[in-house]
């Protein structure tokens, strides 16, 4: 029996005024969410400011947190117990990054550890922690090409570096989800051309223990900017698509069959805006770009399933 999935949706806390952004990073922290880096335009459209600041959601505020070595947009992250873990991205929109960090700590004077760096500079990948171990996967690099490598550092033994993995199926892209789901990482969509545009509905299962593949059924809906949260070992949460136009929907992914349901919408259309999974049964997303006007929100859409 197909399991059914009831959300509402409310506002949250939005990010301070100045601190609307996209292709942010973002994650939980000694239990406390954390925004860092992405993008943001001068009131008169003319400027795009790369991010370094970082904002702490702490006590119902947000309040200034430890600030990036770098300015950096469009990075791959993922988080855990051990912390905040963000690979490559961007400072200007042409050159990316091979800089690797992880946060560890919200405290006063915390501050962001260098890590080995990637063997390649990538930007607009994806990231995911599964098994205690950072995969990065897909993404631009310095040359201007996609690529669908993918390469994997265990977080707890550093010391042996970056170790590439059996690269995904299908055409190189960038800008898609990468989420642990029970014992396997699943990649889903991204965009394989800019121009003309040619955003993607594959999606492959990833089994970290074998190195293998699988391609699954595709997706119903071609997408890019994709974020994806577990619900449960069968799941997955879904939403901040882009396919030239930016849309709220909010969708449930069954696994075994790649069905799709529509369960709700964000307060405002949001792309390449971070999901984090709170609890077992709230998401929050944040922030991001609500079209391709050159524009920003702070707007946070807290998404609760209803028990």
């Amino acid at each position: 029996m197909t399991k059914t999935f009831l959300c509402s949706v409310t506002r949250g806390v939005p990010l301070p005024k100045e601190g609307d952004r996209g292709g942010q990073i973002s994650g939980i922290v000694k239990n406390k969410i954390i925004v860092s880096g992405g993008t943001r335009w001068s009131e008169n459209k003319t400027t795009k400011y790369f991010l370094d600041n970082s904002l702490i959601f702490d006590n119902q505020i947000w309040v200034e947190g430890p600030p990036l070595p770098t300015p950096l947009a469009y990075s791959m992250f993922a988080s855990n117990k051990s912390g905040l873990y963000i690979a490559g991205g961007t400072s200007d929109g042409a050159s990316m990054s091979k800089s690797v960090y992880a946060l560890r700590s919200t405290h006063e004077n915390a501050k962001w550890e260098r890590l080995p760096d990637l063997p390649e500079a990538l930007g607009f990948g994806a990231g995911a922690i599964i098994n205690g171990k950072f995969y990065i996967s897909g993404g631009k690099l310095n040359t201007g090409q996609k690529t669908n490598r993918m390469w994997v550092l265990d977080i707890y033994n550093i010391k042996h570096g970056w170790q590439e993995c059996n690269a995904f199926p299908g055409v190189a892209r960038t800008l898609h989800s990468l989420v642990k789901c029970g014992n396997y990482l699943f990649l889903l969509g991204g965009l394989a051309e800019e121009s003309p545009l040619n955003p993607l509905s594959d999606a492959y299962k990833y089994d970290p223990l074998t190195d293998k593949w699988e391609k699954l059924n595709d997706l119903s809906l071609k997408g890019y900017a994709w974020v994806s949260q577990p619900v449960d070992e069968k799941n997955i949460l879904i939403t901040g698509r882009a396919d030239g136009l930016v849309h709220s929907d909010i969708w449930i992914i069954d696994l075994k069959t790649m069905n799709m349901e529509k369960i709700g919408d964000l307060i405002i259309p949001s792309a390449t805006a971070p999901l984090i999974k709170v609890s077992d049964n709230q998401w929050w997303l944040l922030g991001g770009e609500p079209d391709s006007n050159k524009n920003r929100t702070g707007i946070v859409s807290i998404i609760n399933f209803e028990k």
